[in-house]
């Protein structure tokens, strides 16, 4: 019997023009982005850049935020396309995600300039205008947390990680401590040790925390200060 695995079907001609509209659009975008800023760029510019009618640019990107989340959609995938799924990542939970944010902090490096718009307009959406959708609502930003709260999840079900706490507070931080440290990088500068040693460091601290093995547990400590406060 044949064991080999089944062949996926050639995507259709259709298909394959969406695709290729949806990323000559993408490209155009980032290139305007770079060369006059995210705000200094019009939909109707991305449109002519990438010869097609403004109503198609909304097709496949329907707000400016959008081209942000297929960002961090593009590097999830180069992601699992470089190391694998992150289930067939072995080793230690602790070591999973130096894995991925070495790998990122490599891709942000070697972008170096897309990497910069993509952190300040990531942290200029964190204040959008109600009727627009919150950035990390986004399907390619909700891709890009899954690969950290995956790795999360797996190490609480090993017993590896503490099961009380929640992963998406706890792959916020980690997210928080990788962008502040590769921004700093990028405004600063630097070689690519420092940049690793300083990325490991921090997410060491995140991931282990502050409070000593035999030291007052931080639930304890704030439940004792709060009372205190009551007194």
């Amino acid at each position: 019997m044949d064991q080999s695995a089944p062949v996926a079907p050639r995507p259709s001609r259709r298909e394959r023009k969406k695709h290729e509209a949806r990323r000559r659009i993408y490209e155009a975008a980032v290139r305007l982005f770079l060369e006059q800023g995210f705000d200094g760029t019009t939909v109707e510019e991305i449109a002519d850049r990438a010869d097609v009618a403004k109503g198609t640019v909304f097709n496949y990107f329907p707000h400016k935020a959008s081209f942000l989340a297929a960002l961090a959609g593009e590097w999830t995938d180069r992601v699992t396309a470089s190391l694998g799924p992150d289930e067939s990542w072995r080793g230690a939970t602790g070591c999973k995600p130096a894995r991925l944010f070495l790998f990122l902090a490599d891709l942000g490096m070697e972008e170096r300039a897309v990497a910069s718009l993509a952190m300040q307009e990531c942290l200029r959406c964190c204040a959008v205008p109600p009727e627009e959708p919150r950035l990390a609502e986004l399907d390619g930003v909700q891709r890009f947390q899954e690969l950290t709260r995956a790795i999360l999840r797996a190490g609480q079900a090993a017993g590896e990680l503490r099961r009380d706490v929640d992963v998406r507070e706890a792959t916020g931080l980690i997210e928080l401590a990788f962008f502040r440290t590769l921004a700093r990088w990028l405004t600063a500068g630097g070689s690519r040790r420092l940049l690793h040693r300083e990325i490991t460091a921090r997410l060491e601290i995140v991931l282990h925390g502050l409070v000593a093995r035999r030291g007052v547990r931080v639930g304890h400590a704030a439940a004792r200060a709060r009372h205190e406060r009551g007194r």
